[in-house]
């Protein structure tokens, strides 16, 4: 567990950030206030600093590049992103090892498990293996040492459950990790089905909120207690859930700071990247929402929580043979793509696909190898409308959500 004595380090590494962010980062030289000729950084004024956006990023990557970047070994990441503002960044070696030391803190200290030691599946998406029918070498090296089964939850007809079913109780993992909607989808095939699951020790659901009506539903079929891990490829690990529901927040790898919505209980969830130096997000708008949870959680951990993240869903798609296509797998097909500024895939039925798009100038040669790569998972006659326009609508809730299916 993290010790009380080790949240005034976190501060620390904030200042430290800041105070390089402010010599190094020409987008922050006059954005960071209150930091005097000598270097102290005085963080009563942290919250005066102006949100950082996706379209910042979009717009101002190379001022917000780090002039001594090339000493370090760094490298581009993207992100769609939950409001379907495709972005890229830059990450660093050292922000790659807080993120493995986060997502060990997270299972070691809290869940009490072995994460890189014990067996696991791992129920994720992976575009490549749909357009190219292959998993990389890399890859299986890695799942092999690492004792993963990769389960590929982009697309799930019912052959691919059954399989999965197959798999998981010839494997007994203790660990099952994948996306909210993923497990809960093959939680209902389980059910519809009467068929017997292995349950293990813990379920984690990452990459969309877990409700209440999909985690009973995955945890009465597995049998298991599901926990929930909230974070982004921008700024990775934010948050986990522990046994006793808290949301514990790894201030040691971002520095969270919630701000006030129109509600007085919602805020919105605010992010501070505290080791990468490549390209730091300073008061970056994950575009989420949150309720504060105590200051101290009975579960022992001195990590501050969050009661419940309140924004966040991802739609699966439907084909008419009952494929199910998890709705991240359009969103990576954005990835890298700059000339998109924001965009939202939408189902409007069984064989039609509505793509919006704002942009920054028309690709026609990517759109066409988009439309086909829906083609592929939706079906050869599917139809793929491109729409180009000069904005997006929110969802009621204010979120621009990036993809939608119309079909029950």
């Amino acid at each position: 567990m993290l010790a009380e004595g080790d949240l005034s380090q976190i501060q620390e590494d904030l200042r430290l950030l800041i105070r390089h962010a402010y010599l190094n980062v020409p987008f922050y030289a006059n954005r960071l206030p209150h930091i005097s000729e000598s270097g102290d950084v005085d963080l009563d004024h942290f919250h005066r600093i102006s949100l950082l956006t996706k379209n910042d990023i979009r717009l101002f990557r190379k001022e917000l590049t780090s002039r001594d970047i090339d000493t370090r070994k760094w490298h581009y990441n993207t992100s769609g992103g939950s409001t379907g503002e495709p972005v890229r960044f830059i990450q660093d070696e050292a922000f790659d090892r807080w993120t493995n030391v986060t997502t060990k803190y997270y299972y070691q200290n809290i869940l009490g498990i072995d994460e890189l030691g014990v067996k696991k599946v791992v129920l994720w998406g992976s575009e490549k293996e749909i357009l190219e029918h292959t998993q990389g070498l890399r890859s299986r090296a890695l799942n092999w040492l690492t004792n993963t089964t990769f389960l590929n939850s982009f697309r799930m007809t019912s052959r691919d459950m059954e399989r999965y079913v197959r798999i998981i109780n010839a494997n007994k993992p203790d660990l099952i990790r994948g996306y909210a909607g993923s497990l809960y989808e093959l939680s209902r095939f389980i059910a519809s089905k009467d068929l017997n699951i292995h349950s293990p020790r813990v379920l984690v659901s990452a990459a969309e909120r877990l409700d209440r009506d999909r985690r009973e539903t995955i945890e009465r079929v597995f049998g298991a207690r599901a926990y929930d891990f909230y974070g982004s490829r921008e700024v990775d690990g934010i948050a986990g859930q522990c046994k006793r529901g808290s949301m514990h927040i790894f201030m040691f790898n971002n520095y969270i700071d919630l701000t006030p919505c129109n509600s007085s209980d919602v805020s919105r969830i605010v992010a501070t990247t505290l080791h990468n130096y490549s390209m730091p997000l300073i008061r970056y708008d994950m575009g989420d929402t949150a309720i504060a949870g105590p200051a101290r959680c009975g579960c022992g951990d001195h990590l501050p929580t969050l009661a419940e993240i309140t924004g966040r869903a991802i739609d699966h798609f439907l084909t008419d043979d009952g494929t199910l296509i998890y709705g991240d797998y359009f969103t990576h097909l954005f990835y890298f793509k700059d000339w998109v500024r924001m965009f939202q895939v939408i189902q409007e039925d069984l064989k039609r696909v509505r793509i919006l798009a704002v942009v920054e100038s028309v690709n026609q040669g990517e759109m066409q190898q988009i439309s086909e790569k829906v083609r592929l998972v939706m079906g050869r006659d599917c139809k793929v409308i491109w729409e180009i326009v000069d904005e997006i609508p929110a969802s009621p809730s204010g979120k621009r959500i990036f993809t939608r299916s119309l079909v029950s």
